[in-house]
């Protein structure tokens, strides 16, 4: 009976507190990022939302994978949008489905080249083409960059159990 109730214990706090903390996040995120909303195109938006989405899914409910790193987060999204931005220059001289291409295939490039693989980044370089490049879109992208850090480093401490610290922790008592 132990054993069930340790299992509950390990279901509850890997996986059913980080998926409600995700919702958290994105929530906050999305209230947070309204307030910005007039300044952004709304297609935009929400790729960028979906982008937050799922990084916040990648940093509650995979933390021990190499792409759910803090640090590489930040620095996918540095890089996407800073690829983003000049990619959004040159549509104007090559048109918008080359750029894409192009813009999409040097974000992959540096974000191998960087260590920085952190899937959901990829989208955050067609925001920048799609939206005009501007200091409200860089203002909207860094204050959910910072958001989703802040609650990540928040709500983190409030989940994982392994498996092992709880046996040890029965055995004690």
């Amino acid at each position: 009976m132990g054993n069930a109730i340790n299992n509950t214990e390990i279901l509850i706090r890997n996986s059913i507190i980080p998926a409600v903390f995700i919702g958290i996040t994105i929530s906050f995120t999305i209230f947070a990022l309204s307030l910005l909303h007039i300044y952004v195109v709304p297609i935009a938006k929400f790729i960028v939302f979906s982008s937050f989405a799922s990084s916040s899914f990648l940093l509650f409910m995979e933390p021990k994978r190499s792409s759910s790193s803090i640090s590489k987060f930040v620095k996918s999204y540095i890089i996407s949008g800073i690829i983003g931005v000049i990619g959004f220059f040159i549509s104007v001289h090559i048109g918008l489905y080359y750029t894409l291409a192009i813009v999409e295939t040097a974000i992959a490039l540096l974000l191998v080249l960087t260590k920085s693989e952190h899937p959901p980044a990829m989208g955050i370089g067609v925001v920048f083409i799609l939206e005009r490049a501007n200091i409200f879109a860089l203002v909207f992208l860094v204050t959910g960059m910072v958001i989703i850090i802040l609650m990540d480093k928040f709500l983190n401490k409030f989940v994982y159990v392994i498996k092992n610290d709880i046996k040890v922790e029965i055995k004690k008592s």
